[in-house]
């Protein structure tokens, strides 16, 4: 009987999928502590962001969770329809959404914290703890080298196309 290769035993071993794993191991061991109906680490991230920036646009999640734009759009409106968050118009710009925690979200965020926190305790328990400090470290700067794609504008559209001066406005000044 052979036995499964893992990534360590790869000459070079592919970073991409280590990460992708441990995603998923992190995904499940917080579904086996946080158990069933429990929000999802997305979810959870979602609503530990509108916490902190409490009327942030959807565009401003997306920076701060690293969850693409129209994940996170799908993801607002299902938590907005259970009644943990709110949509409304931006108050400086029509075309942006900003996004608060409604009572119960707060609610259902302090109720989910031990379960995240748990589940963080058992992914760093997996490394011997003189490691631990140093893997946090990397995992950080990992992150604060990822460049954030910029929005195009504060409702978040991009690829929009920007309109060029004609040659007689530059000559006018308008």
């Amino acid at each position: 009987m052979s036995k499964k290769p893992s990534p360590e035993d790869e000459a070079v071993p592919s970073i991409s999928r280590m990460l992708h794993r441990a995603v998923q191991t992190a995904a499940d061991l917080h579904a086996g502590i946080a158990g069933p109906g429990a929000l999802t680490p997305r979810q959870h991230a979602i609503l530990e962001a509108v916490a902190a920036e409490d009327g942030a646009t959807q565009s401003q999640l997306v920076a701060v969770t690293g969850v693409d734009r129209s994940t996170l759009a799908e993801l607002v409106a299902r938590l907005a329809d259970r009644g943990l968050l709110e949509r409304s118009r931006s108050t400086t710009d029509a075309r942006a959404k900003q996004v608060r925690l409604t009572e119960a979200g707060r609610e259902r965020l302090e109720a989910t914290r031990p379960a995240a926190a748990e589940v963080d305790q058992a992914l760093l328990g997996r490394l011997p703890e003189d490691k631990r400090a140093r893997f946090l470290k990397d995992l950080g700067r990992l992150i604060a080298a990822t460049p954030v794609a910029p929005a195009a504008d504060p409702a978040g559209k991009t690829g929009g196309k920007t309109k060029k001066k004609s040659k007689k406005s530059k000559k006018s000044g308008a």
